[in-house]
Order: structure tokens, then sequence, then C-alpha cells
């Protein structure tokens, strides 16, 4: 009876989890309905990507109604202040570093054993290339806001959290959540195509290995992210071509 008791309570666990990501989900579509269909359409063309882009608090919302409900929340997660901010940068930038040259090299693999094409990255070019406010505004919401908050309290916060549990919570379903939350990382941004698809997974696993190498905390992804896409929206907004096959 307690195993037949216990296995009922593993299932509905795992049953609230897959449902709460799900839901989360649903939230960043809804946000990006609604600022798709009222707010972006009205704004300067080079504003409307920066805006959709807060969809993604549209996920963080969602997951940090359902971390209330539980009596949790994103500091318990790993948003809560570092032990040490020195290490907790030195890990940040050797994961952006990592990043980047691991990325260099899968989109050489890419460009050498498939006829993908580069990463696409025409709609930010277009955006911000040599435009200062553009640049300047994409920074705030788009390289720091959306995606170095946002989208680390999401992927290596919440999701990887849900899928830790939905696995089971051993050292298998952590490997599983991490791989997993960097393949739905990755089809986030299927915009740049399959080449940004997988590199961008990739760059989830890394940033989730920077998540447990700092102690289950937040803040080394985060700012790691938030430098790597530093560097590579610089080069757009100066004309530069992106290294490797990322142009």
């Amino acid at each position: 009876m307690t195993t037949n008791s216990s296995k009922r309570t593993g299932l509905a666990t795992a049953a609230q989890s897959a449902a709460e990501i799900i839901a989360a989900f649903g939230g960043l579509f809804f946000a990006s309905a609604i600022l798709g269909a009222l707010v972006a359409p009205n704004a300067v063309e080079w504003l409307q990507t920066p805006l959709l882009a807060l969809a993604m608090w549209g996920a963080v919302l969602v997951g940090g109604l359902f971390l209330r409900l539980r009596r949790s929340s994103y500091r318990q997660l790993g948003l809560a202040r570092p032990a040490s901010w020195t290490r907790t940068l030195v890990l940040a930038v050797i994961a952006a570093v990592g990043a980047n040259l691991g990325a260099l090299a899968l989109g050489i693999v890419i460009q050498a054993t498939t006829d993908w094409p580069p990463l696409d990255l025409t709609y930010i070019r277009l955006s911000l290339e040599g435009n200062t406010a553009a640049y300047l505004v994409w920074m705030v919401l788009v390289v720091w806001g959306s995606a170095a908050v946002g989208e680390e309290l999401f992927a290596r916060g919440f999701v990887m959290d849900r899928l830790t549990v939905l696995f089971g919570g051993s050292r298998v379903a952590i490997a599983a959540a991490v791989l997993v939350q960097a393949l739905l990382f990755g089809l986030l941004h299927a915009i740049q195509g399959p080449t940004g698809v997988l590199i961008t997974a990739f760059v989830g696993v890394v940033l989730a290995i920077t998540y447990y190498a700092s102690g289950r905390n937040l803040w080394a992804p985060i700012i790691a992210h938030g430098l790597m896409d530093t560097y590579g929206l610089t080069l757009i907004f100066l004309g530069l071509p992106l290294p490797g096959h990322l142009n």
C-alpha cells in the first residue's frame, strides 16, 4: 500500500510539474500575442522586437505565481545574493568566454557537416545597425532585461527546477533537466534557424552548468548571458560580422 501510495504521489507531483511548465509557456505565448496585437504595431519599427521580447516576463510571472503557491520564490531558486560576488563574476566571465568559443566551434562543425545556413540574426541587424537609440533600447530591454534576467529566471530557474522534479530529483534527473531545458531554450530561438536553435541549446547547457557550479545561484548565468549578448549586439551595432557560422 505504501509503495502504491508513493507511486501515485510521485506521478501526481510529476504531472503537476509538467502542467506548470506548460502553463508558464502559455504565459509567454499569451503575453507575446497581446504585445504583438496591441503594442508593437503602434511602435516605430526598430522598437517592435524589443517590445515583443518583453513577453518573456509573462512566463516569469506565471512561474512566480506557481512558486508562490508552493511558498517558494525565485530567490529560493537562486536569485539570492551570492556568497561571493568575486567568484560569481569570475564564473560568469569563464562561462561567457567558454560559451562563445564553444558556439564558434559548433558553428564550424555545422558548416562542415550540414547545408544549414548560418545563424540568422538579420532581424536584429536591420533593427539597430548604426542606430544608437535602438542599440541602447535593445541593450536595456532585450539583452539585460528579457534575455539575461528574464530567460535565466525562466529557463535556468523555473523550468529546470520543475523538470528536475518531473524526472524524479536524482542526479540523472538533474542531467536530463539540463538537456531538456536547453532544448526548449533553443526552440524558443527558432527564428534564428536550425543553426541558431542548436547553438542556443548549447549555450543553455553552458549556463545550466554555470548555475550548478555557482552553488545553484542564478546571478552567475544572468551575468554570463548578459555579457555574451552585449558582445554580440555591440558587433552588430558596429556593422561588424559575428565570428564563424554566426553571420
